[in-house]
């Protein structure tokens, strides 16, 4: 029981600001009338009771499972296999995460004639970070330098963002937050950790954290690539 009522501390904690806030304005300024308030109002009760179930599920499943797939990859049938599997891996688990419903949402308002369908970025999105978790991976059993490896990453990243049109910069950069998606996030983490936990000579912090710096440079990446390629 106590479990139970701290993961809804946590989940009113992180959505009281914007309630408050959102109430603040109203009084201020009443933008929203009486039938808007009150669905917004139970809007705010949902997601307050869906973010306590995923919270839930993040400690009961989510992490566990990507643990214990983290400490079974060095075990793979060659190195080729083990970035296979990891960039199966990065790729369904963000294409399960909601905020990529988001992302589709808002490309498919703006599209146009001459734009990719949504599809097509959000398989950009999801490529990139399959891809990048694979190429994180791989950092970590040449024991390559963090700092190197993502310092040199960002700068060829900042460098192609020159060579790409303007809308397709812009969309690249907001596509990164994918890869922090409440889903993402500790799963990609968790396997982080558990891949660094059973390479002797690793470190947890230098290591296991540097795998999501890395992989969310794979939605920007992927959407810069397919608007060269577009």
């Amino acid at each position: 029981m106590t479990a139970l009522l701290q993961k809804m501390r946590e989940a009113l904690a992180s959505l009281a600001p914007v309630v408050v806030l959102a109430l603040v304005m109203h009084l201020l300024t009443g933008f929203m009338t009486a039938e808007l308030l009150t669905r917004w109002l139970m809007g705010s009760l949902f997601a307050v009771n869906g973010l306590f179930f995923f919270l839930r599920g993040v400690e009961y499943c989510l992490t566990p499972l990507g643990n214990m797939l983290g400490t079974r990859l060095p075990l793979s049938p060659g190195l080729g296999v083990l970035l296979l599997i990891a960039f199966a891996i990065g790729l369904s688990a963000n294409v399960a995460d909601p905020s990529v419903v988001v992302l589709t949402n808002h490309v498919d308002t703006i599209a146009t004639g001459d734009s990719p369908p949504p599809l097509v970025v959000v398989g950009a999105v999801v490529a990139g970070v399959g891809l990048f978790l694979a190429f994180a991976l791989l950092r970590i059993v040449l024991n390559l330098p963090a700092p190197l490896v993502l310092g040199t990453a960002y700068a060829l990243t900042l460098v192609t963002a020159f060579f790409v049109p303007p809308s397709f910069v812009a969309l690249a950069l907001d596509s990164g937050g994918v890869a922090t998606g409440p889903l993402t996030v500790p799963f990609l983490l968790s396997i982080g950790m558990g891949f660094v936990s059973v390479l002797a000579g690793r470190s947890a912090s230098s290591d296991g954290f540097g795998v999501l710096g890395l992989v969310a440079l794979g939605p920007i990446v992927g959407v810069m690539l397919l608007g060269v390629l577009w």
